[in-house]
């Protein structure tokens, strides 16, 4: 399974309220990076990044945009939505090896 095809498989799963599913995407010592603000919080081993997506809001909606594939990485833009908050968009960037998600990084949209 490629990288896109990986995080194809992660976002159908994200969104249909399957985060177990989603999180079996992952590998064990999956890292993420979440830029907010001025600062960069890193999150290490799939029991802190997963716990990140388990603890989001229910109904929690990442959908993907415009997709870059370059084999073993995907660049995307995200549009964010969570029920009663303001969406908003994302640039994102997945690594994947052997068909699991190795590294996520999330920064606030450029443009």
């Amino acid at each position: 399974m490629g990288a896109q095809d990986t995080t194809d498989a992660f976002f159908e799963l994200l969104n249909a309220d399957d985060r177990d599913g989603a999180l079996k995407m992952m590998e064990e010592r999956v890292e993420m990076r979440i830029h907010v603000g001025e600062g960069v919080q890193m999150l290490k081993g799939l029991e802190r990044v997963g716990g990140w997506f388990l603890r989001a809001d229910k109904g929690l909606r990442m959908i993907p945009g415009e997709i870059k594939d370059t084999g073993h990485q995907v660049e995307c833009d995200i549009l964010v939505v969570r029920p009663g908050a303001k969406s908003h968009k994302l640039d994102a960037t997945f690594k994947v090896e052997a068909g699991k998600i190795t590294s996520i990084n999330l920064s606030p949209a450029k443009g």
